[in-house]
């Protein structure tokens, strides 16, 4: 039997992974010589094993055709007797040759890649992207939806660039109409004086949506004005974070590619490490455990921890209900951001507050649980905080994940806010309410307490700057210096939305 030998290799660990057998049934395979042994070196990638065995890529049919004979009742002795028929040789050097793009930087890809958000905002890109579509250093552009890649190819990117611009942007369009919608993409087009709009209507209409699928191709040709034409296959491959965008070479073969997209984790995070920082509008939301009790000294260490997980985990499950993204947790607290959507840009202003609402819930809930637990007294309270701005929005990277991170002035306003709340209120900014679409604000109810003990009432629908409402020493206590001026109300309710068709 002759066996024809293939250039390219897998590693050890995606072969166990692909073909479901253990490491040691992989090594009595070697040991029986139905399979060659490993060409083991180096992966270029720091901080994994410092040693990977690397096969053939045929090594997979070869496993799944033994254990197909296994099934069929025959033995392993008579498995290798029928695979000894035929001589297996691998040179090293052929090994050594092959570029495998499982293990490669992200940095080192060779052909333009962009990567954008369920908004279609660029969050990643390389030179070569930048190069061959856009003419400008798209990273260095501040707020992410200027970085739109709609926007920035009706702008100025395929139609002084490119003779077949509509082929280019119709390719681009049958997938973005798996994220957006026709008014969407008009809507950004009216934010261009010179953007074609009947054109840009009439290709999206034209334009079939692919299928469904984690990864699609389509062939792209590009035509420059000056310059030769090129082939490409443009791929696509869907991530939670966003779309990956290949635009490779017509030539390249496509195992290259798919062994590119087979190590998805490993791309994710070498995607995530250089996402560009954002100047954003957002909403944050900080919530600040209260408690008649220190619990720090009023429980055991393994009851506090498990405390504080328990408002920690039950309040990121309500964040992710709610739209949100939880941030960096605070001391014995939590902070969550909501960011504006593609199809209802002010959405997320309401979001935050009927978060805040189901928080109040849940602490409430817990409270009650805690109680019987303990049989005391104390009572568990968040007192929250609600701001909005835009902020510089970014990743940082840790030895476990990346954590989304904001920079700015809203960050720490809205943490003082949860300082200045107490008794489990809940306090939105002025700037938050008067954003809020006008249907949203009606539902919500808002005020400030005025009096003083028993005798306090609320006077709906007004707002009091910080200073207004505790003394100076207070101020300086509760270090409040910073949101003296800040115009603020307290949410009292929020009801939910009446059904027309009732």
């Amino acid at each position: 039997m002759t066996v024809q030998l293939d250039s390219k290799v897998i590693s050890s660990k995606e072969l166990i992974a692909r073909t479901g057998i253990s490491r040691a049934t992989l090594n009595n395979y070697i040991s029986l010589n139905l399979i060659p042994a490993p060409s083991v070196r180096k992966p270029e990638e720091p901080g994994g094993p410092t040693k990977i065995g690397y096969f053939p890529l045929w090594v997979v049919e070869r496993i799944e055709k033994i254990q197909e004979l296994k099934g069929a009742g025959m033995r392993m002795t008579a498995i290798a007797d029928h695979f000894s028929k035929g001589e297996v040789e691998v040179r090293e050097d052929e090994i050594a040759e092959v570029e495998d793009f499982a293990y490669q930087s992200i940095a080192k890809i060779i052909f333009p890649a962009i990567l954008v958000n369920q908004r279609w905002e660029i969050i990643w890109i390389n030179q070569m992207a930048e190069r061959e579509f856009f003419n400008e250093p798209v990273h260095e552009i501040p707020t992410a939806a200027n970085r739109n890649i709609l926007r920035l190819f009706l702008q100025e990117g395929l139609m002084r660039r490119f003779r077949n611009w509509k082929e280019i942007l119709g390719a681009h369009l049958r997938l973005a109409k798996r994220d957006l919608t026709e008014d969407r993409v008009e809507q950004i087009c009216r934010q261009i004086e010179t953007c074609p709009i009947d054109e840009l209507r009439q290709l999206w209409r034209q334009s079939k949506p692919l299928q469904e699928r984690p990864i699609t191709q389509q062939e792209l040709v590009l035509r420059p004005l000056k310059g030769k034409t090129t082939r490409h296959t443009l791929f696509s491959s869907d991530f939670r974070e966003g779309t990956l965008l290949l635009y490779t070479p017509f030539s390249m073969q496509l195992d290259q590619i798919l062994n590119l997209l087979m190590g998805r984790e490993r791309l994710v995070k070498a995607l995530l490490s250089r996402r560009i920082p954002s100047l954003t509008p957002l909403c944050i939301l900080s919530g600040r455990l209260e408690s008649s009790l220190h619990l720090r000294t009023a429980l055991p260490p393994h009851e506090y921890f498990d405390l504080i997980n328990q408002v920690i985990l039950a309040s990121h499950q309500c964040f992710k209900d709610h739209g949100g993204t939880p941030g960096r947790s605070i001391q014995e607290g939590v902070v969550c951001f909501f960011l504006s959507g593609p199809d209802s840009p002010r959405q997320y202003l309401h979001s935050a507050i009927q978060c805040s609402q189901a928080l109040k819930q849940m602490i409430a809930a817990l409270d009650k649980r805690w109680k019987y637990k303990k049989v005391w007294k104390n009572n568990l309270q968040l007192n929250m905080g609600i701001h909005c701005g835009e902020e510089w929005l970014g990743t940082i990277p840790s030895s476990l994940a990346f954590e989304f991170t904001v920079m700015g002035e809203t960050l720490v306003e809205t943490v003082n806010l949860s300082e200045f709340a107490d008794g489990g209120s809940i306090w939105a900014s002025k700037k938050l309410i008067e954003n809020m679409l006008p249907e949203d604000r009606q539902r919500v109810e808002f005020g400030v307490r005025l009096g003083t003990g028993r005798e306090k009432f609320i006077s709906p629908g007004i707002y009091s700057q910080v200073r207004e409402l505790v003394s100076g020493d207070e101020l300086q206590r509760k270090a409040l210096e910073e949101i003296r001026n800040l115009a603020v109300t307290e949410i009292i309710n929020v009801h939910p939305a009446v059904d027309q068709d009732l």
